[in-house]
């Protein structure tokens, strides 16, 4: 307990340190009802861990499966050890995801201000917070997030035992990274957040590819590809790379009406077709195109890190190298 304790103190330190400088005051504008509370979250996670520990809560079956198959890759991937522990502890709890509020300006696609919600909102609310903090030179948007690194990271619900191992990797390597100069520099600029987040996402699929070249408990549901029916030939990524070409075009012209008008359209296209997204605008392409390894991304941070990561002999020793990075200078110099 004394260890979680100290890990929580820590990762409070340096939560609050990298946070974004951003001017935006969304916190000024929305209710503090609304806004989801990350100390409070750990304070209830010690407790939580507390009756857990001690036998008055009974920990959940198949969290305690994937952080135990977590624990053992990254051994074996031969992680950094402190007197031969795994830091940082891979903790995490499924269940409560906060939303996240975020915005971009509307004449250019870029992830500004964001904000923290809680889960509970309803759509009412999310429309009303949206109008809100939006206003003629700003876009925003309410979404639901797979999970965030607080300590212990919090996991969206409603994962099969696939998604949530590469879920959780993800969130501990944002938690690991946050002791380096990588994860320090998240909030330094757009293209650090991706390079962030891009690398989590390779993190986390190449530990379960190595994962799934080994025999355990459960291998089918967690090395299974879960593919959701689909009675179209729709090519969703395909649309994407195109819809983020041609909103990148006009508001490059500023045309910035005809821009939002293509969004909304291509929405309800991509709903005709069993793609159920609320609403696209310019903020919800500066979310999505955050990670890498999306079609709404116009990044080649997915390929530049997955050529520099399997230039090395292990996952271990790129993630030691790469983890010193603390500027875009840095990464340009190391992909070279």
């Amino acid at each position: 307990m004394t260890k979680f304790l100290t890990l929580i103190l820590i990762f409070q330190i340096f939560f609050i340190s990298c946070q974004s400088n951003d001017d935006s005051n969304l916190d000024d504008i929305v209710d503090d009802k609304f806004q989801f509370s990350i100390l409070k979250y750990e304070l209830n996670s010690i407790l939580n861990l507390f009756l857990e520990r001690y036998g008055f809560k009974k920990p959940e079956s198949q969290s305690e499966f994937v952080k135990k198959l977590l624990i053992n890759e990254l051994y074996d991937q031969n992680m950094d050890y402190i007197f031969n522990i795994i830091f940082p502890t891979p903790e995490f709890t499924v269940g409560n995801s906060p939303k996240l509020l975020v915005t971009s300006p509307r004449n250019k696609i870029e992830r500004k201000g964001e904000l923290l919600l809680t889960s509970s909102l309803s759509i009412n609310e999310i429309e009303a917070l949206e109008s809100a903090t939006e206003n003629k030179d700003l876009s925003s948007i309410i979404i639901d997030i797979g999970g965030i690194a607080a300590y212990p990271s919090i996991i969206s619900d409603g994962k099969n035992l696939r998604e949530l191992f590469l879920t959780v990797s993800h969130e501990w390597l944002h938690q690991y990274l946050i002791f380096h100069p990588l994860g320090r520099s998240y909030f330094s600029s757009p293209e650090m957040k991706e390079i962030n987040e891009t690398l989590a996402n390779i993190f986390s699929n190449k530990l379960l590819d190595d994962l799934c070249k080994k025999n355990f408990e459960l291998k089918n549901e967690v090395c299974g590809q879960y593919k959701k029916s689909n009675k179209t030939e729709f090519n969703y990524r395909e649309f994407m790379k195109n819809l983020r070409t041609e909103v990148d075009s006009l508001l490059a012209d500023r045309k910035i009406n005809d821009a939002e008008k293509l969004m909304q359209e291509s929405t309800s296209i991509l709903n005709s077709n069993g793609i159920k997204i609320r609403k696209i605008n310019q903020a919800w392409f500066a979310f999505n195109g955050t990670y890498g390894d999306s079609p709404t991304s116009i990044s080649n941070f997915n390929d530049e890190l997955n050529d520099l990561i399997d230039s090395y002999d292990n996952l271990n020793d790129a993630i030691d190298d790469i983890k010193n990075i603390s500027s875009l200078d840095d990464y340009k110099i190391m992909i070279e």
